[in-house]
């Protein structure tokens, strides 16, 4: 466990759960979770202007990778309700964590990084230690993918057109490791890999929710490409800085951790990646 993490009382967020006669209309928010594991929720949202999405250059294989119109996809926001693409939410620790037996077949199927239209997808994978991560190519040009990473030992792979690649990764990384495409250099991805299955990745509105956690306490980690460590938010109206993007939390037995509307500011999220 982190100590230097910052640690957030359950009691400020917690949505328990109770059971309502019908007159009752306190409009509690969330069913109850299995007794010994709890489930984090929360949604994640831009403060100010909302940054323009540019459009890339293509500057090889342009009749297949032009032709699109490729966008910038490091920061992806929706303009009708400011939810924040692709935030990372996992559970950082250096200890044995118990894992749900609901989840402990998670890493049999592989995990899947495909190339398509000159773009990874998805922008942000998730791969547990020991599991097969699957890359493909749906492109008619070859692509590769040139894995960052620093506790297993980094790869560069090719990937011909409809003949996936397949890799094991052995150790679990600190943060995400990027992914880039060195014939196609404005691809990139990031690759969260974890050797447990406590991590989430926010999706088009924002929103994340992270099931059949160990209930006590934890240290948790908030990453996005564009800032890295997510270090300050406004959770609940109050300003929160987190230890270098850590933040210690209890998680209920047999309930819901609702973290609710977590505002980034726009210039937090608009510096370059990391």
């Amino acid at each position: 466990m982190c100590n230097m993490a910052r640690r957030i009382p359950a009691s400020m967020f917690l949505c328990l759960i109770v059971a309502l006669s019908a007159a009752d209309n306190s409009g509690i928010c969330f069913a109850a979770a299995e007794d010994g594991w709890g489930t984090l929720r929360g949604r994640f949202v831009i403060t100010g202007d909302i940054p323009k999405q540019e459009t890339l250059d293509v500057t090889r294989d342009e009749e297949v990778c032009g032709l699109p119109g490729l966008k910038d996809e490091s920061l992806l926001i929706n303009a009708e309700n400011r939810g924040i693409a692709n935030v990372v939410i996992f559970l950082d620790s250096r200890d044995t964590v118990p894992v749900h037996p609901a989840l402990t077949k998670a890493a049999s199927k592989p995990a899947v990084l495909d190339n398509k239209d000159c773009r990874f997808v998805p922008r942000v994978v998730r791969v547990q230690t020991g599991q097969t991560l699957r890359m493909l190519n749906n492109d008619p040009v070859v692509h590769n993918a040139a894995a960052y990473l620093r506790r297993s030992i980094p790869f560069n792979e090719i990937i011909p057109t409809a003949k996936p690649s397949e890799r094991v990764i052995g150790k679990a990384e600190r943060g995400p490791a990027r992914v880039d495409c060195s014939i196609h250099p404005w691809m990139r991805a990031w690759l969260v890999v974890l050797d447990h299955p406590y991590s989430v990745i926010t999706d088009a509105d924002g929103n994340f929710e992270l099931r059949d956690i160990p209930t006590g306490e934890h240290t948790f980690h908030l990453w996005h490409e564009r800032s890295g460590s997510l270090s300050r938010a406004v959770m609940d109206g109050a300003i929160l800085e987190t230890e270098r993007g850590r933040l210690t939390l209890d998680i209920p037995d047999g309930g819901v951790l609702d973290l609710g509307k977590i505002q980034v500011t726009a210039e937090q999220l608009t510096g370059s990646s990391k």
